[in-house]
């Protein structure tokens, strides 16, 4: 079939968890012997476009909410749908492509889709699920000054724009039983079928992961993250009151995007100096530096606390196979490795500040990941019934 994949982000050179979920099913769907026109509609500054066919969405657009920007996704849903000119801009991709399917990474261009879809028959309409997005934003807003009747009536915007997805959907792909099952009593007569958040394999060296941690010289907990508000919130919650367990000359490691948020988050500011010299802010690293470094940890942090669908980053720390201290919600989709004995389990911040402590205090657990385990976690593993289902959608 003729794909055209529909994101809110650029995927040629992923980064955050959407964009490399995007990026493999991309690539699955490729080797499955389908074509795939990758389609991204985002908002300018925050990304550079893959091609000139890329839509950008901005602050001079009508449908642009400075009150509501940190819901810049769904923003960017209501301007693909809604703007003339977008639409006519994804509608000619689609016409030149020939597609025969549009697959919608999270459901803000679900409606935009459905529209092109409507204006070409016989398309199908996949909505590739990433979270029960209405549950994490309402988490988002109460943590925000907006009126609580603003909230909820957003929240339930958000809801009905993924029920409709589900509803349009040929097939809805969700990233976790728990996920499916919300669809499946929500949607009459919905097809869904899992595909959970994954990992390629490390091609790290070993020589570098040495050098990481004889360059750090202490035993060193990571926290690996995109921009992504509630993580940054979840990590000062399980921290919390702060870093004061930690020694002086011990930091835990911030790496990838949310280095532009743990700092401005409000659990930081109570014990702030101390907070800012027990961290070292890496900032993004390219794919294997990334890998070096987790892999050179002592242990991995995973302080999950909002949202559904499942962690991409639990997939790396498994890949890795050093200690884990995660949330629970950090282990959906990956229950049958929380009985692994590198995996620490802790849902409140003293049980979980406690834990790390006790890691940083013994030796390195150098058991890793066992292979079977591993390799379930793989993305060519996690999707390949997914990219089956979207096949039988072309028969």
């Amino acid at each position: 079939m003729n794909i055209l994949q529909l994101t809110n982000y650029p995927t040629a050179k992923p980064q955050h968890g959407g964009q490399l979920r995007a990026s493999y099913f991309a690539k699955e769907m490729r080797k499955a012997g389908h074509s795939v026109k990758s389609l991204a509609v985002y908002v300018e500054g925050h990304y550079e476009p893959d091609s000139e066919d890329d839509i950008p969405f901005g602050e001079r657009s009508p449908f642009w909410d400075p009150a509501i920007h940190f819901l810049s996704d769904y923003l960017t849903g209501l301007f693909a749908a809604g703007d003339k000119l977008a639409l006519a801009a994804i509608k000619k991709v689609a016409d030149f492509h020939k597609i025969d399917a549009i697959i919608c990474e999270q459901p803000w261009l679900m409606a935009a889709a459905a529209k092109i879809a409507n204006a070409r028959p016989g398309t199908r309409l996949i909505y590739s699920s990433q979270n029960v997005e209405f549950r994490l934003k309402r988490g988002v807003l109460l943590k925000t000054d907006m009126p609580r009747y603003e909230c909820d009536r957003l929240v339930a915007a958000i809801e009905q724009l993924e029920l409709d997805a589900s509803a349009r959907a040929d097939l809805v792909i969700a990233c976790t039983e728990a996920d499916a099952n919300y669809y499946r009593a929500n949607v009459p007569n919905v097809k869904v079928v899992v595909a959970g958040n994954g990992v390629e394999p490390f091609s790290c060296k070993l020589d570098r992961v040495e050098s990481w941690r004889k360059f750090i010289g202490v035993p060193f907990p990571v926290f690996v993250s995109s921009a992504h508000f509630p993580n940054a919130a979840g990590f000062w919650d399980m921290m919390a009151p702060g870093l004061t367990f930690l020694r002086p000359e011990e930091k835990v490691l911030i790496v990838g995007g949310v280095s532009d948020l743990i700092m401005k988050m409000k659990g930081f500011d109570e014990y702030w100096m101390l907070n800012r010299d027990r961290m070292e802010v890496m900032g993004r690293m390219e794919k294997t530096e990334l890998q070096a470094i987790v892999s050179a940890a002592h242990v991995i942090l995973l302080p999950i606390v909002e949202g559904e669908g499942s962690n991409l980053k639990t997939a790396e720390a498994l890949e890795a196979g050093c200690s884990i201290v995660a949330t629970s919600k950090a282990f959906r989709g990956f229950e049958e490795a929380m009985d692994l004995p590198h995996v620490n389990i802790a849902d409140d911040p003293v049980s979980f500040r406690r834990k790390v402590r006790q890691i940083l205090d013994a030796p390195r657990y150098i058991g890793g990941t066992p292979e079977e385990i591993r390799s379930r976690f793989h993305w060519k593993h996690l999707l390949k019934d997914a990219v089956t289902q979207i096949g039988l959608l072309g028969r």
